[in-house]
């Protein structure tokens, strides 16, 4: 990595096309060197994986200057190329470490999972209702069945009704015609003798 800084510092007109507070972004195939400078001509420079959200990279630079003009200040200008590896080690890790999971100072990511859950959820809610729907479907075919059954008895049992009144009728009728045709041979042979 360090050669690779040191080969965008070395590159041709640097100081020139790079104005002081402009926001830079070299995108290779893994990483991304995200760089900015002052007007002391301190190149700040952050090196993310190539799909770390550009709009964390800048706060986090920004975050990064104050904290390490306030504590190095000029030393940072004068002394020599890593002597103050070791200084600003704590700092930059306790930066990076905060920086490390992009959905934790993101709010974009935050609100972004915030709407999978309710789409989520959302998607749980319409399927229970298609299942629902389903089922309440399948009970009005159940239903619409047993009334097609329930009228198809009722035409049965009126039809069996009639039957068995018709019956009875025609019973009634025999007994009272056997009836009639015995009183009728009773009172013709009381009337002969």
């Amino acid at each position: 990595y360090h050669d690779a800084v040191q080969d965008i510092l070395a590159a041709r007109d640097f100081e020139k096309k790079i104005t002081p507070g402009s926001r830079y972004r070299l995108v290779g195939d893994l990483y991304a060197f995200n760089f900015t400078t002052d007007v002391q001509q301190r190149v700040y420079i952050v090196m993310t994986v190539a799909d770390y959200p550009e709009r964390l990279v800048f706060p986090m630079i920004n975050e990064l200057i104050p904290l390490f003009k306030q504590e190095f200040g000029e030393r940072a200008l004068t002394c020599e190329a890593g002597a103050l590896n070791k200084k600003v080690e704590s700092m930059f890790s306790k930066l990076v470490k905060d920086y490390d999971d992009p959905s934790s100072k993101d709010k974009l990511s935050q609100v972004q999972a915030k709407v999978e859950d309710v789409k989520l959820t959302m998607h749980s809610n319409i399927d229970g209702m298609l299942r629902n729907l389903d089922k309440t479907e399948q009970i009005e075919t159940d239903t619409q069945r047993l009334q097609d059954q329930a009228r198809l008895f009722d035409r049965q049992a009126a039809t069996l009704k009639r039957r068995e009144q018709w019956k009875s009728w025609k019973l009634t009728l025999i007994i009272g015609t056997i009836i009639v045709v015995i009183l009728i041979i009773l009172i013709v042979s009381l009337a002969k003798s």
